[in-house]
């Protein structure tokens, strides 16, 4: 019989092998970083030749944090062994309605506000992929359900056959170049998330980014929109009214200004929501009562207190510029700004172009501290300093006393320090806490 390889441990690779366990097939392992075994007794090929890794294998699963050009994957494309990504296999095995939401940023907040509403409507969701839980671990075992996925360019990067029910593009903005080399491969990689929809399909695109328009030009699902900006078919933004509209029928849905969620990014994911959960035809009523109720996930610009008349924000969950500038745009009144971490090695000049003027002071803490820096504008109205540790740059945020908002948003990832932005956030509140007493 052929082997299964999983290339890359961790949850995914432990939940994929776990899947195809349940299905009856041979697992082995190839892990970098894993002892000879890692877990259950399946294998692990780590130190063996390429040839060994490789034989008797039929099918290598990639976890997501694996680059695309591993010598695995290079040999094993060498061989005729097909190559896929954990979303692709637990999508073979899934038999349930799909909802796959990629996009720079929000992907998190949306997934979790369409689950709030379908489960508000007696319809059982199962958020799954890039939000925490991996998607092979429930893929057979949603009969009845419907499976919420947040997809990452890293995972669309492995999927061939994926083809979700409803797909969902949010924005596409610069992240990942690190990666994927070039804003315009980032962009097309986000786009496969559409190539194996049918025509009965759906495809839920922002009709505010010109980026996701584009996409549009070439994808065969019947196609709804939403918009902060404009009237169209889908959810909609009208003076403090969002609207849904399927094409023939428009109905009021609730106020904007009843949305708990901060920020007109925030905003723009409620549509989309709000979009995918017409599709399914919840009630406006429903989907209304399910919005009021939720609450954002963790370290979203999440307000964790106040230390005098200092509002403190933790933003760990922004791993990109566009979505630190969302936040900082989200700030009412005058804002000291804790940003830095993984190098992603790209460029801050749009970051700065963009800054809104609310950003009085920025305090660099990380990795890509000097890049940061290097792009700052002398002739700015902000002041801009390097530290060395998040510690140090709390007590410096702290010590400015003409702002109203501290607020940590590290435009990047958090791999110079942390294993994810959930560590630093914890790590974040922490130091405030002791601080700040909040």
């Amino acid at each position: 019989m052929n082997k299964t390889l999983i290339l890359g441990w961790g949850k995914s690779g432990e939940s994929a092998a776990g899947l195809l366990l349940r299905h009856g097939g041979d697992v082995v392992c190839f892990d970098d970083n894993g002892g000879d075994t890692v877990g259950d007794g399946i294998e692990n090929r780590r130190g063996m030749s390429l040839e060994n890794v490789l034989e008797d294998v039929g099918l290598v699963v990639v976890n997501p944090a694996v680059p695309v050009d591993h010598p695995v994957i290079n040999g094993a494309k060498a061989k005729g062994i097909e190559v896929i990504g954990e979303i692709e296999l637990a999508s073979r095995y899934c038999q349930a309605s799909t909802v796959a939401v990629t996009g720079t940023n929000g992907k998190t907040t949306t997934v979790s506000l369409i689950k709030a509403v379908l489960d508000k409507a007696g319809i059982k969701a199962c958020a799954l992929g890039n939000i925490g839980v991996p998607f092979s671990s429930a893929a057979d075992s949603l009969s009845g359900a419907v499976a919420v996925l947040e997809i990452s360019s890293f995972q669309l990067e492995t999927a061939v056959k994926f083809a979700p029910g409803i797909a969902v593009c949010l924005n596409v903005t610069p992240d990942h170049i690190e990666r994927h080399g070039s804003f315009q491969e980032y962009a097309r990689v986000k786009a496969k998330i559409f190539d194996n929809q049918k025509e009965d399909d759906f495809t839920v695109l922002n009709r505010d980014d010109p980026v996701v328009m584009s996409m549009g030009n070439c994808i065969a699902a019947k196609k709804r929109w939403f918009s902060l900006e404009r009237k169209t078919d889908g959810a909609y933004l009208d003076g403090d009214g969002i609207y849904y509209s399927d094409g023939e029928k428009t109905e009021f849905v609730m106020r904007a200004s009843e949305v708990p969620l901060k920020g007109r990014h925030n905003l723009s994911d409620v549509l989309a929501a709000v979009t995918v959960c017409g599709i399914y035809g919840v009630d406006t009523s429903t989907i209304a009562a399910a919005v009021r109720e939720f609450r954002a996930p963790r370290y979203r610009t999440e307000y964790i207190g106040r230390h005098g008349k200092l509002k403190i924000y933790n933003d760990s969950k922004a791993t990109n510029i566009d979505s630190t500038l969302r936040a900082c745009s989200a700030m009412d009144g005058r804002t000291v700004l804790i940003m830095g971490g993984w190098d992603k090695k790209i460029s801050y000049g749009a970051f700065f172009a963009s800054l809104p003027s609310n950003v009085v002071h920025i305090v660099c803490c990380g990795d890509n501290s000097d890049e940061i820096i290097r792009w700052a504008d002398e002739d700015g109205d902000y002041s801009i300093v390097k530290t060395a540790t998040l510690e140090r740059a709390v007590a410096i945020a702290l010590s400015y006393d003409d702002v109203e908002n501290l607020l940590f948003s590290p435009s990047t990832s958090s791999f110079d320090r942390y294993t994810d932005y959930m560590q630093r956030g914890r790590h974040f509140d922490g130091i405030v806490k002791a601080f700040a007493n909040v």
